[in-house]
């Protein structure tokens, strides 16, 4: 059970970084020379995933922001959908540890 609830810990934390990137990316669409940053994840054995570099996309236009804020906007909503279904994992293993404890007692 341990496995699972570490998985969608760190799966909810991935996604919230993910987030703080994209929201620095959208505050700096109107900078200019603005590199917009992007959150590499990978997995982690033996369960979960993390966060294993930010790297910044070279801006082929030094006079305008490097940002592409069709992907940002899509990144957040992905990022939204995966703490979403992170959070629900964490929350029916809280379930079922209550309904194995209620069992117990």
């Amino acid at each position: 059970m341990e496995i699972s609830l570490n998985t969608a810990v760190s799966g909810m934390q991935v996604s919230l970084t993910r987030q703080d990137v994209t929201a620095n990316n959208i505050a700096n669409v109107q900078t200019q020379g603005y590199s917009q940053l992007n959150a590499q994840q990978t997995s982690v054995q033996p369960m979960g995933v993390r966060i294993s570099a930010i790297t910044q996309t070279p801006n082929p236009n030094p006079g305008e922001s490097g940002t592409d804020l069709a992907q940002q906007m899509t990144n957040m909503i992905v990022d939204k959908n995966t703490l979403a279904a992170n959070a629900k994992v964490f929350k029916v293993q809280n379930q079922m540890i209550g309904d194995v404890i209620d069992l117990i007692a």
